[in-house]
């Protein structure tokens, strides 16, 4: 197996970023009702709104030679959404390889996601996680993120937003 390496990605990534998320969220067609997955799997899909998202975002990325096998968005503050106040910056779709989970990948990503936003002057880190992805909210809780409140569901599961003082 070649070395990780941890980088920034460029615009000529969306593609391999756009091919990682469906595959990295692939799992959740056995979970979500399909009506649901379908809504999921449109906007992993979505060209014109990754690319808006990795023009707006720090996008971090893990490489195994040339593929690409993880992938996290670190959305600075000032983009609130109905889920984040404007003076949080929030992480948005964590994603790594099935091929390549259990090695670190994710940690690693958001521990560089953590230092990023630390480094940009960031006051207040938040996510959002559900009951369908356990290992992801053991993670968060470990990198001292705290379980703020429930949430509304969203794509028919139960959500939690976290946030973590930078």
């Amino acid at each position: 197996m070649d070395t990780l390496f941890y980088e920034m990605a460029t615009p000529a990534d969306a593609a391999a970023i756009r091919d990682l998320s469906l595959l990295s969220y692939g799992e959740f067609a056995a979970v979500l009702e399909p009506a649901h997955w379908n809504t999921m799997h449109k906007n992993q899909s979505d060209m014109e709104n990754l690319t808006a998202l990795m023009k707006g975002s720090a996008t971090l990325v893990c490489r195994s030679g040339d593929q690409l096998v993880g992938v996290v968005f670190l959305v600075p503050s000032g983009m609130a959404t109905s889920i984040y106040p404007a003076d949080w910056a929030h992480i948005r779709r964590l994603g790594v390889d099935p091929a390549f989970r259990r090695m670190g990948i994710g940690r690693r990503l958001m521990e560089m996601a953590i230092e990023q936003a630390r480094n940009s002057g960031e006051k207040v880190l938040g996510l959002h996680t559900s009951t369908m992805m356990p290992g992801a909210r053991r993670m968060y809780d470990q990198l001292g993120f705290s379980l703020i409140r429930e949430l509304p569901p969203i794509l028919g599961q139960q959500y939690w937003l976290y946030k973590m003082a930078l």
